[in-house]
């Protein structure tokens, strides 16, 4: 075990000895993944190495001569050639680490190794005989010769025979190119290139190491080694590979600086400083684009780190724009990493370092452009705390700096206008300043949207809103000043930006009147705009009186704002404000007050609240002086209101108080139309609550008061009716009787008819007739109001018994009916057909006045004459299709027959005839008056079967009655007469 532990030591001394004698810039804490190899070997855990001891502790330690003794003791004993052979190797590792021991003592120069070495080349020939003796090279010889070999060289090495120990390595490499060992090998024959100048062998030997893999311990070294190999011969584009084979190795993807060591950090920094020379022998960032692109290795996570170093390094040989152009274009390839801001930063103060001023400008509006809140970089930026103190200062000067030039340039073309004008001679035209104003007030918008809590941000947003007036973007500007007046409420810009935000606010509404007077574009989308901007204004208005009641010119604004309302109809918002003024305390100037009062009592009054608005214009009056041109117009919108008040009054059934406030008007506007109409309309409304006594008072005063007034045309019409009302018949006449002289002809005709109608019902029948005669005369149509009159003139001729005066009439009822045409009604028939039957009558009267007297062919002829021009007249009657005058007609013919049957029967007889002669004329008489009776009896039938159409009256009745008596056995029975007359 002491011999155990005793290797152990020297496997450690061994393999710190090798990592000591590699070059200085090597890194060793390369993690320890390469198998296989003594250095790898396991260590022991700690607590086991005490067990161990602590068990051997009764005994002495052993020396390595005592063991050497021992081994040396058994060999010779021993006669198995494989026990023989593990003696002999462990002789030789007994003799390598006497020697090291030493090595380490020596105090003047000498061989220490010669037996170890001659141990290890005896083995060498034993494994050789091995092989030989089986045919194959066992897994366990091949592993033993490799360790030999190695055991070998670096005998060869710690004695100095560097010659010898490269060859022995040459030999464990050829022989064993598999071996873990080899690896190690070639790195110190490459090491030996390297610093024997042979840059080629040794970048091709370094290759060969990092061929082996990532797991010997020698793989960054030599890729880093190669690296340099390459650069050493001026191949800087082709060492620019290995050295980020360095970088991924070391940094991988999580650039964790802090998680190297140091001398992994030191390695690190060497890495990128070679890089930085490198890519600066090249094109710069342009190479280094180009390498990391994706056609060539690809992006890198740390890639910030070679432009930082690249950058760095051209700041030191002071070539500064090429320094600042570097960190910039790391800040474009990535603009989204989180080191890029850092960058542009960088990238600035060097600008500014060296000496750059026209860049320096540029290069903060691309930083505010990339990483500020307009960005893409800033909302998911975790370092928006660390970009707020750069982007709080690269906005204030670029704001200031564009806001300056604005005005630099406004103040130029001024002067320039000046010489121009004076007919100076000039240059080209200055260039507009509205971009720089634009641009200012972006930027101002930008700060304010960065620091919505920074005291300044309501100079920010003031400044802002006067860039966007200078500019002429008035709708901005409003804007931005609101939000200084409104959102920030500040005490130094708040009052002046509510101001200008009014102000400008009442601008946009002018260009928007203007713009729709000239057409300028669609009239409906300036309709609409104009309509916003006056809302604006509106509201703007009234923020400002809200938030700012002290200063002066609110109370201004607010009465402007109440006056737009009005003439934008928004009437319950007029009265809101204007309201509002008439209550402001301390009481503003009297111009003020009118114009509040105007407002208000004409917006009450327009929405209908009439009460109010009489108060309103009532104090609006007792401001205003008696000369005052305005008293007139005020007095009569009071009289309106009244008038109003009183319309709702009446419109609830209140008559009484409507009518006592219609009959104040007068006193309050006594010389207005409304006075007027107010009178006028009192008396109506007297008239439609049947006052009559005080309708027709007012009446005749209006008449009286106001006799050329248009209305008082319209007087005798509602006299007229009050007179009808009150059945003043004649006073009604009267009237009339002055309307039928207008030129109106319809007025005229109307008032002669009921001119008539009143004088008749006055009792005066001769001034009806007149009026009826003039109306029947003069007016044919309407027809049905022509033939009325023609009938009243027949009824009042019969009245006064002047029945010749009546016969004309009726006849013209007749002909007037006839030929009507298509202007004939049911009542002008009807009169047509009474008329008729009238005449019909007078003929039936003449025909029961011929009496049959002898010689009786004599009067039979009178009779027959009179009976037929009768007759003609009834079927006149019953052609009229009327039933009324059809029954009356069937009846009278019937008893035309009756009577002339019955008139023959008692006429007189000849005189002088026998008693057979006196039977046969009766005889003949009977047969004479049989047909006739039959005739009779006929017609009074057909007469009564009327009735089963539903027609019953007096002629039908009489025509039962007549058969009841010429026929008793069948129509005499009373109930069926009763019954008749109940079915009817």
């Amino acid at each position: 075990m002491i011999f155990f532990l005793r290797k152990i030591c020297w496997l450690i001394g061994c393999s710190l000895l090798l990592v000591l004698s590699s070059c200085s810039v090597l890194d060793s804490s390369e993690p320890k993944s390469y198998k296989n190899t003594i250095a790898d070997l396991p260590a022991l855990d700690e607590q086991e190495i005490a067990n161990e001891t602590e068990a051997l502790q009764p005994l002495e330690p052993a020396s390595l001569d005592e063991i050497e003794q021992s081994y040396r003791a058994a060999l010779e004993v021993a006669n198995d050639d494989e026990l023989r052979h593990q003696i002999i190797s462990r002789l030789a590792d007994i003799e390598m680490a006497k020697s090291e021991d030493e090595h380490i003592n020596a105090v003047e120069e000498k061989t220490f190794f010669d037996d170890a070495v001659l141990m290890y080349e005896e083995l060498l020939v034993l494994n050789q005989q091995r092989a030989g003796q089986t045919g194959v090279d066992q897994p366990e010889n091949t592993a033993l010769n490799e360790r030999i070999l190695y055991q070998l060289s670096k005998a060869y090495a710690l004695d100095g025979r560097l010659e010898e120990s490269n060859q022995t390595l040459d030999r464990l490499v050829s022989g064993y190119p598999a071996s873990p060992l080899a690896a190690e090998a070639e790195f110190r024959q490459a090491e030996k290139a390297f610093s024997d100048s042979d840059y080629e062998t040794a970048e091709v030997l370094y290759g060969r190491v990092a061929n082996a893999g990532k797991d010997t311990p020698f793989y960054t070294n030599s890729v880093y080694m190669q690296g340099w190999s390459r650069f050493k011969r001026n191949r800087y584009r082709a060492a620019i590979a290995p050295f980020t084979e360095v970088l991924d190795h070391l940094l991988g993807q999580s650039d964790d600086w802090q998680a190297l060591s140091n001398s992994q950090k030191n390695l690190a920094q060497d890495t990128l400083r070679i890089l930085s020379i490198s890519f600066s022998y090249l094109d710069g960032t342009e190479t280094i684009a180009e390498v990391y692109g994706e056609q060539a290795l690809g992006s890198r996570s740390y890639e910030y780190l070679i432009y930082a170093n690249l950058g760095e390094l051209y700041y030191e040989k002071e070539r500064y724009r090429d320094s600042a152009d570097c960190f910039l274009a790391y800040a474009k390839r990535f603009p989204a990493s989180s080191h890029s801001p850092a960058y542009a930063v960088k990238a600035i103060s060097v600008y500014e370092l060296g000496g750059f001023p026209s860049l320096v400008l540029p290069a903060k509006e691309s930083f505010v452009e990339a990483y500020g809140v307009r960005g893409r970089y800033w909302p998911e930026s975790e370092q928006q705390d660390q970009l707020k103190p750069y982007l709080k200062l690269y906005l204030t000067e670029l704001s200031s700096y564009y806001h300056s030039k604005a005005q630099t340039l406004d103040q130029v073309l001024v002067d320039y206008n000046k010489n121009k004008a004076a007919g100076k001679k000039q240059g080209k035209e200055p260039e507009s300043s509205k971009p720089n104003y634009i641009k200012a007030a972006d930027l101002y918008a930008q700060f304010t949207q960065t620091f919505p809590e920074d005291p300044a941000r309501a100079e920010m947003s003031y400044l802002q809103g006067e860039a966007y007036y200078s500019a002429d973007e008035l709708a901005f500007a409003v804007t931005s000043y609101k939000r200084v007046a409104y959102d920030y409420v500040d005490e130094k810009y708040g009052p002046d930006a509510a101001y200008n935000a009014v102000l400008i606010s009442d601008e946009l509404v002018q260009q928007s009147q203007l713009a729709i007077k000239d057409k300028q574009a669609d009239t409906e989308a300036l309709s609409a705009q104009y309509a916003q901007w006056q809302e604006n204004y509106i509201s703007n208005a009234i923020s400002f009186a809200d938030y700012y009641p002290a200063d002066e010119r609110s109370v201004a604004v607010l009465t402007k704002a109440a006056q737009v309302l009005y003439e934008q109809q928004q009437r319950q918002r007029a009265i809101e404000i204007a309201s509002r003024l008439t209550q402001w305390q301390p009481q503003q100037k009297l111009e003020l007050q009118k114009t509040a009062w105007l407002v208000l009592a004409n917006s009450q009054f327009e929405l209908g609240q009439y009460a109010e608005a009489e108060l309103a214009y009532r104090a609006l009056l007792a401001r205003l002086s008696e000369n005052d041109e305005q008293r007139a117009n005020v007095q009569e919108r009071i009289a309106a209101s009244m008038y109003k008040q009183s319309e709702e009054q009446l419109a609830a059934g209140e008559f009484n108080p409507a009518i006592d406030r219609l009959l104040l008007i007068p006193s309050v506007a006594p010389h207005s139309e409304i006075a007027r109409i107010a009178q006028y309309d009192a008396a109506n409304k007297l008239i439609e609550i049947q006052d009559w006594a005080r309708a027709e008072q007012e009446l005749d005063r209006f008449k009286s008061n106001y006799p050329d007034h248009k209305l008082a045309k319209n007087l005798e019409p509602k006299q007229l009716h009050i007179y009808e009302q009150t059945q003043q018949w004649a006073k009604a006449a009267g009237v009339l009787a002055i309307m039928a002289l207008s030129s109106d002809p319809e007025q005229k005709r109307t008032s002669v008819y009921l001119a008539a109608e009143m004088y008749e019902k006055s009792g005066n029948d001769r001034k009806a007739i007149e009026y009826y005669r003039r109306y029947a005369h003069d007016y044919a149509d309407p027809f049905d109001l022509a033939t009325e009159a023609r009938f009243k003139l027949t009824e009042l001729y019969a009245k006064l018994d002047e029945q010749d005066k009546r016969d004309y009439w009726l006849k013209k009822l007749i002909s007037e009916d006839k030929k009507a045409g298509s202007k004939r009604t049911d009542r002008s028939q009807y009169l047509a057909a009474m008329a008729s039957a009238e005449f019909a009558d007078d003929a039936f009267k003449q025909f029961e006045l011929v009496k049959l007297t002898l010689p009786i062919k004599k009067s039979m002829k009178s009779k027959k004459k009179a009976m037929d021009s009768c007759l003609k007249k009834y079927k006149a009657v019953r052609a009229y299709g009327l039933a009324a005058f059809t029954s009356q007609a069937n009846h009278r013919i019937a008893e035309l027959y009756a009577i002339l049957a019955e008139d023959l029967i008692d006429s007189e007889r000849p005189s002088g005839l026998d008693e057979l002669a006196s039977e046969q004329y009766e005889i003949l008489l009977e047969e004479q008056v049989y047909p006739l009776e039959e005739k009779a009896i006929d017609i009074y039938s057909a007469n009564t079967t009327l009735s089963h159409n539903g027609v019953y009256d007096e002629w039908i009745q009489a025509s039962f009655d007549s058969l009841a008596t010429i026929l008793p056995a069948r129509y005499g029975k009373k109930e069926r007469y009763i019954g008749v007359s109940d079915e009817l």
